[in-house]
């Protein structure tokens, strides 16, 4: 995780040891795509990122604006030049994610 990324995530949380993990988890894919320069899957696993963080939006564990920062900021890393594109596949993840609270610990 970025180490802005990791601050907002501390900031967020209080240091919620479990609510890091999991946003670590969550965002590391969206990183990876930055070592592959085309067909890493990278809208499909933003996508899933954004709805991810959108049902923990949903379930108060962190906030809208700092879900939608850690996801910018991680996109922008790993698709430098990419920033609009990134930023219709997050609001599109994040709104269907909010529809669904997650809980940490829960299945979906």
């Amino acid at each position: 995780m970025p180490p802005r990324a990791q601050q907002a995530v501390i900031a967020a949380g209080g240091g919620r040891h479990h609510t890091h993990n999991l946003l670590a988890s969550v965002l590391a894919p969206v990183e990876a795509c930055g070592q592959v320069a085309q067909g890493a899957g990278f809208s499909d696993i933003l996508n899933r990122a954004a709805y991810t963080l959108g049902g923990l939006v949903a379930a108060s564990r962190l906030s809208q604006q700092e879900a939608e920062d850690l996801l910018l900021q991680t996109a922008a890393a790993a698709r430098p030049g990419q920033e609009h594109r990134a930023e219709q596949i997050i609001r599109s993840g994040m709104a269907a994610g909010l529809k669904r609270p997650l809980y940490p610990g829960s299945v979906r």
